[in-house]
């Protein structure tokens, strides 16, 4: 039969008097002409192969759920048995029939075991996926935050800063991050930033004022007002004249004649008074003044036309309002107007109501500004064609032109509008309009783009402590989880015949007839009655979390129970509603007394023999969710010295930290350094390792402005 199946065996031997005798036995080597046979003690007995006659499957244990493939190597050797073999009671048909009753429950155990491993693997592919789209996300979200600030071209930073924006945009090129193109373009922008020590950002953006909108006036509206000059100045003349005629002829009696010449003096007067009497339109209001959100668009549209550096296109939103007015008041007064129109576009005015613009726009002559305006109307154009501004109605105050006349003006207006907007490169602006009636206004690129080198990684360099190692892998205080790995690198051995000192966490326990949610002995029978036994072995077993997981084969006068939380009991007549638990759930223990690494058996379980578990003496236990102690942070100014962190944590294992908002404060290692004024968050984390889990606390810098100098 299989010599290293994991049940209890009985070996037949040969006596020195002639006779059988056998012995309990639970693994078997044959080493030449020998067999060793390891005894539930844990002990070692030789014989030579002659004086073994058979090794049977002892009687199985009841209550114990074997692997279906050694109840099926069970029944297997006992039905190959020769006749006179089968007459002892361990190789009876009664014993075989008690074999193949395990079957069942250990082919139903094994697929239990396969649904739970397949459930576990499943369930690992799901946390494994979530953990890697938290991750994405994570990264996506410091990429959106990373070109938001590189974006701000024209904020002064340090060299510091910049070259931190830049190893930050370099990593996410080599990561392939997001948007790679968006990525390049920002860093083409800040390969051309300089830092604020040297004159930076952009020190040469200031030839962009170069680029100015030329409102070169129609010369039909120079001469319509210097005839409106002309015919006012007449027109007060005739005015006046018919009116001082009419009075006086009514003076002198001729009714009829001075109510015809004051007829006609007062309606000259009133119509020049429609002209000149001062108006404002209804509605909304709007100033003329570029908004934060236009600045950047409008340099981006200057740029187009005498490119000062390399810009990538952009996008940005605002509102019609905000669009129009801004584009407006970005007209400036062009030297190269002539007449005696001159382009002050910003001295104008302009009103919004429902889908109508009202725009007054002064009049000035000979330098001299004068109280008549130009009313232009006409419907708000969509936003796909704002650079079509049409005026369908002139106005000369309260006074409309003819149609006729009317019409030259608005085409007058409109050209002259037009040649503007396209002199400052307002032309290239693409502007659509989404729901909710925001414009989504976009820049085309502009100026040769720098050539960015993507760089290697270049990792920090480590120095790690040095320690002499004498070339002994083995160590008496190990935790189950580094046995495990020790295990998996193949170096089990150096432990194998060695005792140790197990750390670890209770994951399941075996302790005779015990079993999990409840105990089998009464409190009204004493404990040295034969009535109370519980325990069929003489070893209780305790199984620890690890990779394999470690089997501590437990010495104990005592039987141990398991409650449905998870607590373990020191038995055998406890009560686990009121007694304290030996173990509770959760908690790490540090076994007191030393075990026997015996190997690994036919489960893949690493075994350790004889432990010593009598009382909660032998046991040490702990929380293994550390904590960190992180005080409060002073206030802080800008310009005063690094500091350094000092927070600790609960295991002695180092900390680390990060800053929410390094542009105000950033940290190495555990130094911070103090970059402008605002608040941030220091994270303190200690990662963990395979005793601790992670722990983190955070406290909140505030650095405020330094003080003036006097």
């Amino acid at each position: 039969m299989d010599l290293d199946s994991p049940f209890t065996k009985l070996a037949l031997i040969k006596s020195s008097a002639g006779g059988v005798e056998g012995r309990d036995v639970t693994k078997a080597k044959i080493v030449g002409d020998k067999i060793e046979f390891i005894t539930l003690k844990g002990g070692v007995t030789i014989f030579p192969v002659s004086d073994v006659l058979a090794l049977l499957p002892k009687i199985p244990q009841s209550g114990i759920v074997y692997q279906l493939k050694d109840v099926d190597e069970a029944i297997r050797f006992l039905e190959s048995l020769p006749a006179e073999l089968k007459q002892r009671p361990e190789a009876s048909l009664e014993i075989l029939q008690k074999w193949k009753d395990l079957k069942k429950p250990a082919e139903e155990a094994e697929k239990k075991q396969k649904q739970e491993q397949a459930e576990a693997v499943a369930q690992k592919a799901v946390e494994e996926k979530k953990s890697a789209e938290e991750k994405v996300k994570a990264e996506l979200d410091r990429l959106t935050s990373w070109l938001k600030e590189a974006a701000d071209f024209q904020k002064p930073r340090s060299e510091e800063e910049l070259e931190k924006l830049r190893v930050e945009g370099q990593i996410f090129l080599r990561n392939k991050t997001g948007d790679s193109g968006k990525v390049y373009d920002c860093l083409a922008v800040l390969s051309q930033v300089l830092p604020k020590e040297k004159g930076g950002p952009l020190p040469d953006l200031t030839k962009l004022s170069e680029v100015q909108c030329k409102l070169v006036p129609d010369d039909l509206l120079v001469w319509a007002t210097a005839g409106i000059l002309v015919v006012s100045f007449f027109g007060l003349l005739m005015g006046f004249s018919f009116t001082s005629s009419g009075v006086t002829r009514l003076r002198e009696g001729a009714v009829l004649g001075g109510v015809v010449f004051g007829g006609i003096g007062l309606a000259i007067l009133a119509g020049l008074a429609a002209i000149w009497w001062p108006i404002s339109g209804d509605g909304e209001s709007i100033s003329f003044a570029i908004s934060p959100t236009l600045e950047k668009t409008i340099i981006f549209a200057k740029n187009s036309i005498k490119p000062a550096y390399y810009m990538p296109s952009s996008e940005s939103k605002a509102s019609g309002l905000e669009f129009a007015s801004s584009l407006l008041a970005s007209l400036p007064p062009s030297d190269e107007s002539s007449g005696i129109l001159k382009g002050k576009l910003k001295e104008g005015a302009l009103w919004i109501k429902a889908d109508t613009w009202v725009w007054k726009q002064p009049v000035t002559a000979l330098g001299i500004p004068i109280p008549v305006s130009y009313i232009f109307e006409g419907k708000v154009p969509k936003a796909s064609g704002w650079a079509d501004v049409a005026i369908e109605k002139v106005s000369l105050g309260r006074f409309s032109l003819p149609e006729s006349l009317g019409s030259t003006f608005c085409e007058a207006m409109k050209s002259t509008l037009q040649s503007g907007l396209s002199s400052g490169g307002f032309a290239s602006i693409k502007v659509t309009q989404e729901e909710g009636g925001q414009l989504l206004i976009v820049t085309q690129a502009s100026g040769t783009k720098p050539k960015v080198e993507i760089k290697e990684e270049v990792k920090e360099e480590v120095k790690e402590e040095v320690k002499e190692v004498s070339g002994e892998i083995y160590q008496k205080e190990i935790t189950a989880e580094a046995l495990g790995k020790i295990y998996k690198e193949g170096k089990l051995d150096a432990f194998k015949g060695k005792f140790v000192l197990l750390d670890g966490i209770v994951i399941d326990i075996l302790s005779g007839s015990e079993y999990a949610g409840g105990v089998s002995a009464s409190p009204s029978i004493k404990v040295n009655n034969q009535n109370a036994k519980m325990k069929e072995e003489d070893f209780d077993v305790f199984y620890l979390k690890g990779i394999p997981r470690v089997k501590c084969l437990i010495k104990s006068k005592d039987t141990f129970a398991k409650d449905n939380n998870g607590d373990i009991y020191l038995g055998p007549n406890v009560n686990t509603v009121q007694a304290e638990p030996l173990i509770k759930s959760g908690m790490r223990i540090k076994f007191q007394t030393e075990g026997r690494v015996q190997g690994v058996n036919n489960l893949g379980e690493i075994e350790v023999y004889g432990i010593r578990l009598d009382s909660s003496g032998d046991v040490k236990c702990y929380d293994p969710n550390q904590s960190i102690e992180f005080s409060k942070l002073a206030f802080k100014l800008v310009g005063e010295p690094d500091f350094d962190l000092a927070a600790k944590a609960s295991s002695d294992l180092p900390v680390t930290y990060t800053s929410s908002n390094p542009s105000v404060a950033s940290v190495k290692r555990n130094r911070v350094t103090i970059h402008a004024a605002g608040t941030t968050k220091i994270t303190a984390e200690q990662a963990g390792d395979e005793i601790w889990s992670r722990a983190t606390a955070s406290q909140v810098l505030t650095i405020d402005p330094a003080p003036p100098k006097k």
